[in-house]
Protein backbone atom coordinates (compact mmCIF):
# COMPACT_ATOMS: atom_id res chain seq x y z
CA UNK A 1 0.00 0.00 0.00
CA UNK A 2 1.26 3.41 -0.96
CA UNK A 3 -0.24 6.04 1.35
CA UNK A 4 0.65 8.66 -1.22
CA UNK A 5 -1.87 7.30 -3.75
CA UNK A 6 -5.54 8.08 -3.21
CA UNK A 7 -8.39 6.83 -5.39
CA UNK A 8 -11.55 8.93 -5.29
CA UNK A 9 -14.64 7.06 -6.46
CA UNK A 10 -16.14 9.92 -8.42
CA UNK A 11 -19.93 9.80 -8.47
CA UNK A 12 -22.12 11.18 -11.22
CA UNK A 13 -25.30 11.50 -9.18
CA UNK A 14 -25.93 14.88 -7.57
CA UNK A 15 -26.82 13.32 -4.22
CA UNK A 16 -23.20 12.18 -3.70
CA UNK A 17 -21.46 15.38 -4.72
CA UNK A 18 -21.90 17.41 -1.49
CA UNK A 19 -20.01 14.78 0.55
CA UNK A 20 -17.17 14.43 -1.96
CA UNK A 21 -16.97 18.19 -2.52
CA UNK A 22 -16.90 18.98 1.21
CA UNK A 23 -14.13 16.45 1.76
CA UNK A 24 -12.20 17.85 -1.19
CA UNK A 25 -12.44 21.41 0.12
CA UNK A 26 -11.24 20.35 3.58
CA UNK A 27 -8.50 17.98 2.42
CA UNK A 28 -4.91 19.19 2.37
CA UNK A 29 -3.68 18.33 -1.13
CA UNK A 30 0.04 17.82 -0.60
CA UNK A 31 2.30 15.07 -1.88
CA UNK A 32 -0.55 12.67 -2.69
CA UNK A 33 -1.09 11.25 -6.13
CA UNK A 34 -4.83 11.53 -6.75
CA UNK A 35 -6.86 9.32 -9.08
CA UNK A 36 -10.44 10.40 -9.80
CA UNK A 37 -12.18 7.25 -11.03
CA UNK A 38 -15.67 6.53 -12.28
CA UNK A 39 -16.68 2.97 -13.11
CA UNK A 40 -19.55 2.61 -15.56
CA UNK A 41 -21.63 -0.52 -15.17
CA UNK A 42 -21.79 -2.81 -18.19
CA UNK A 43 -24.16 -5.67 -18.84
CA UNK A 44 -23.46 -8.78 -20.88
CA UNK A 45 -26.28 -10.53 -22.69
CA UNK A 46 -26.09 -13.98 -24.25
CA UNK A 47 -28.50 -14.71 -27.05
CA UNK A 48 -28.78 -16.99 -30.07
CA UNK A 49 -26.82 -14.35 -32.02
CA UNK A 50 -23.89 -14.38 -29.60
CA UNK A 51 -22.67 -12.28 -26.71
CA UNK A 52 -23.49 -8.56 -26.54
CA UNK A 53 -22.13 -6.02 -24.13
CA UNK A 54 -24.05 -2.88 -23.22
CA UNK A 55 -22.82 -0.26 -23.71
CA UNK A 56 -20.89 -1.51 -26.73
CA UNK A 57 -17.27 -0.49 -27.41
CA UNK A 58 -18.20 2.47 -29.64
CA UNK A 59 -20.60 3.83 -27.03
CA UNK A 60 -18.00 3.27 -24.30
CA UNK A 61 -15.57 5.64 -26.02
CA UNK A 62 -18.21 8.39 -26.21
CA UNK A 63 -19.23 7.82 -22.60
CA UNK A 64 -15.59 7.80 -21.48
CA UNK A 65 -14.81 11.21 -22.98
CA UNK A 66 -18.02 12.73 -21.62
CA UNK A 67 -17.36 11.30 -18.16
CA UNK A 68 -13.73 12.47 -18.07
CA UNK A 69 -14.89 16.01 -18.89
CA UNK A 70 -17.51 15.79 -16.14
CA UNK A 71 -15.04 14.43 -13.57
CA UNK A 72 -12.43 17.07 -14.42
CA UNK A 73 -15.01 19.81 -14.02
CA UNK A 74 -16.10 18.56 -10.59
CA UNK A 75 -12.51 17.93 -9.46
CA UNK A 76 -11.42 21.43 -10.47
CA UNK A 77 -14.10 22.86 -8.18
CA UNK A 78 -12.79 21.09 -5.08
CA UNK A 79 -9.02 21.21 -5.26
CA UNK A 80 -6.28 23.78 -5.84
CA UNK A 81 -5.02 24.21 -9.41
CA UNK A 82 -1.56 22.87 -8.55
CA UNK A 83 -3.04 19.58 -7.29
CA UNK A 84 -5.54 19.43 -10.18
CA UNK A 85 -2.73 19.61 -12.74
CA UNK A 86 -1.13 16.50 -11.22
CA UNK A 87 -4.37 14.48 -10.84
CA UNK A 88 -5.25 11.41 -12.91
CA UNK A 89 -8.71 10.85 -14.37
CA UNK A 90 -9.98 7.39 -15.25
CA UNK A 91 -13.25 5.98 -16.56
CA UNK A 92 -13.48 2.21 -16.38
CA UNK A 93 -16.17 -0.23 -17.50
CA UNK A 94 -17.18 -3.37 -15.61
CA UNK A 95 -20.11 -5.58 -14.72
CA UNK A 96 -19.36 -4.91 -11.05
CA UNK A 97 -18.18 -1.32 -10.46
CA UNK A 98 -17.16 -1.98 -6.84
CA UNK A 99 -15.09 -5.01 -7.83
CA UNK A 100 -13.38 -3.06 -10.62
CA UNK A 101 -12.62 -0.09 -8.37
CA UNK A 102 -11.03 -2.39 -5.77
CA UNK A 103 -9.04 -4.05 -8.56
CA UNK A 104 -7.89 -0.65 -9.84
CA UNK A 105 -6.78 0.37 -6.33
CA UNK A 106 -4.73 -2.82 -6.16
CA UNK A 107 -3.25 -2.25 -9.65
CA UNK A 108 -1.89 1.18 -8.71
CA UNK A 109 -0.99 0.15 -5.15
CA UNK A 110 -3.29 2.77 -3.61
CA UNK A 111 -3.18 3.62 0.08
CA UNK A 112 -6.79 4.79 0.34
CA UNK A 113 -10.07 4.81 -1.57
CA UNK A 114 -12.60 7.60 -0.90
CA UNK A 115 -16.27 6.81 -1.55
CA UNK A 116 -19.56 8.56 -0.76
CA UNK A 117 -22.74 6.80 0.31
CA UNK A 118 -26.32 7.57 -0.66
CA UNK A 119 -28.15 10.43 0.95
CA UNK A 120 -30.46 8.24 3.02
CA UNK A 121 -32.36 9.53 6.01
CA UNK A 122 -33.55 7.89 9.19
CA UNK A 123 -32.97 4.23 9.97
CA UNK A 124 -31.88 3.31 6.41
CA UNK A 125 -29.24 6.07 6.56
CA UNK A 126 -27.37 4.13 9.24
CA UNK A 127 -26.28 1.56 6.68
CA UNK A 128 -23.86 1.85 3.79
CA UNK A 129 -24.86 1.56 0.17
CA UNK A 130 -24.26 -1.82 -1.41
CA UNK A 131 -21.43 -0.25 -3.49
CA UNK A 132 -19.63 1.12 -0.41
CA UNK A 133 -20.22 -2.07 1.55
CA UNK A 134 -18.82 -4.25 -1.23
CA UNK A 135 -15.87 -1.91 -1.71
CA UNK A 136 -15.08 -2.15 2.02
CA UNK A 137 -14.97 -5.92 1.75
CA UNK A 138 -12.87 -6.05 -1.44
CA UNK A 139 -10.51 -3.10 -1.17
CA UNK A 140 -6.81 -3.88 -0.77
CA UNK A 141 -6.36 -0.65 1.20
CA UNK A 142 -8.10 1.70 3.60
CA UNK A 143 -11.52 3.01 2.55
CA UNK A 144 -12.83 6.40 3.67
CA UNK A 145 -16.63 6.33 3.52
CA UNK A 146 -18.21 9.76 3.38
CA UNK A 147 -21.66 9.93 4.88
CA UNK A 148 -24.25 12.33 3.46
CA UNK A 149 -24.18 15.89 4.74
Amino acid sequence: MNPQKIVIAMPTEDEFMPSISRWGHEYIWTKQEIYFVNVVRTDVYVSEMGVDETPNKAAQEKIKQHMIDFIKNKASEMMPLTAFKKAHFEVLFAQSPADRLAEFAKEINAGMVVVATRNKRGFSGMFLSSFADRLLRLSPCNVLVLRPI
